[in-house]
C-alpha cells in the first residue's frame, strides 16, 4: 500500500467508517474504494475517475483533498487531453436562382402544357353548356321525411360522445437562478410516461441516480461512450438527483426533453438537482 493509500485509509480508520460506511456516504462502489486504499487504480473504469474519487474520499474523511491531490498529484494518473477532430466543411447550398436556372427548360415545359390543358378545359367548357342550353332541364322536387323529436335527441347525443379529450401538454424543463445545477420541471403530471435517459457523448461516464430527500439510489453504474441508459421514474417522484463523474460527456433527457446544463460548466463531477413542480 503506497503513501496517499495508507493516509486515505487512516483517515477513515480515525472516523470510525468502515468500507460499507464510506460506499454509502460517497456512493462509490466498494470495489473502488479499495483499489483507491491499494493504489490500483487501473481497476478504476477511467483516468478521470481517479482525480474525481480520489477527491471526493478525502473529502468525505475530512481531509484537505486540494492539498492532497497536490501533495501525491505524482502518484495518480494524469487525465489525457481528448483530441478533437477537425469538423468537415459542409457543401454550400444551392441558391433558389440556381436551382430555377438549372431546371429551367423543364419549367418552360411544364408551363406549355398547363397552358394547353387549361386551353382544352376552356372549349370542353364551352360545348357543354351549348349542349345544355339544347337539353330541356327536368324540375324533380325532392320528398324528406319529418325529423322526430326522438332523433333530434339522439344526434345531441352523439355529438356530445364526440368531443376529443384533451392533449398531452409538453413537458419543460427550467434552470434554477437561485441555486446552481438545480432544474425545475412542470408539466410532469400530464405525461403519459416518466423515463430518464443518461447517454454517454465521446467517453465513458460513471452516473449515479436518486430520488427524494432521502438519497434512495434508483440506478448505478457506468454508461460506455457512444451508448445510454434509461431509467423508469415513478409519476408520483418529487425529487430526481443524477450524480456524474464525467460530467462533459454526460447528456440527460426527461421524457425527450434536454437538461439545459450549461455550456459553461467548471469541473468533472457534478450533480443536478430536479424540483418536480407539477
Amino acid at each position: 500500500m503506497g503513501e496517499i493509500g495508507e493516509k486515505l485509509r487512516s483517515a477513515r480508520l480515525e472516523r470510525g467508517y468502515t468500507i460499507d460506511d464510506l460506499q454509502k456516504k460517497t456512493k462509490i462502489q466498494k470495489r473502488y474504494l479499495v483499489a483507491i486504499e491499494e493504489e490500483k487504480f487501473d481497476q478504476l473504469p477511467g483516468d478521470f475517475y481517479v482525480r474525481a474519487f480520489v477527491k471526493q474520499y478525502a473529502e468525505s474523511v475530512g481531509l484537505d483533498s486540494k492539498a492532497l491531490l497536490q501533495e501525491f498529484g505524482d502518484e495518480i494518473p494524469q487525465v489525457q487531453p481528448e483530441e478533437v477532430q477537425p469538423e468537415t466543411p459542409k457543401p454550400k447550398k444551392e441558391t433558389l436562382w440556381n436551382s430555377i436556372r438549372n431546371h429551367l427548360p423543364q419549367i418552360s415545359i411544364l408551363a406549355v402544357v398547363v397552358v394547353i390543358v387549361c386551353l382544352i378545359g376552356l372549349v370542353m367548357a364551352k360545348v357543354h353548356s351549348q349542349n345544355a342550353h339544347q337539353i330541356p332541364k327536368t324540375t324533380q322536387v325532392e320528398t324528406k321525411k319529418p325529423t322526430t323529436h326522438k332523433s333530434t335527441k339522439a344526434k345531441k347525443k352523439a355529438d356530445t360522445t364526440k368531443k376529443a379529450p384533451a392533449s398531452e401538454q409538453q413537458l419543460k424543463i427550467k434552470a434554477d437562478n437561485k441555486q446552481t445545477d438545480s432544474f425545475v420541471v412542470t408539466n410532469w403530471q400530464s405525461a403519459s410516461a416518466h423515463n430518464l435517459r443518461l447517454t454517454a457523448t465521446n467517453a465513458d461516464a460513471w452516473i449515479t441516480v436518486n430520488t427524494g430527500d432521502e438519497g434512495q439510489t434508483l440506478w448505478q453504474g457506468v454508461v460506455n461512450a457512444g451508448s445510454s441508459h434509461d431509467v423508469d421514474l415513478q409519476a408520483d417522484v418529487q425529487k430526481i438527483s443524477i450524480k456524474t463523474g464525467n460530467a462533459a460527456s454526460t447528456e440527460i433527457y426527461l421524457n425527450d426533453v434536454q437538461l439545459p446544463v450549461s455550456e459553461h460548466q467548471v469541473g468533472t463531477v457534478h450533480t443536478y438537482t430536479l424540483s418536480i413542480k407539477e
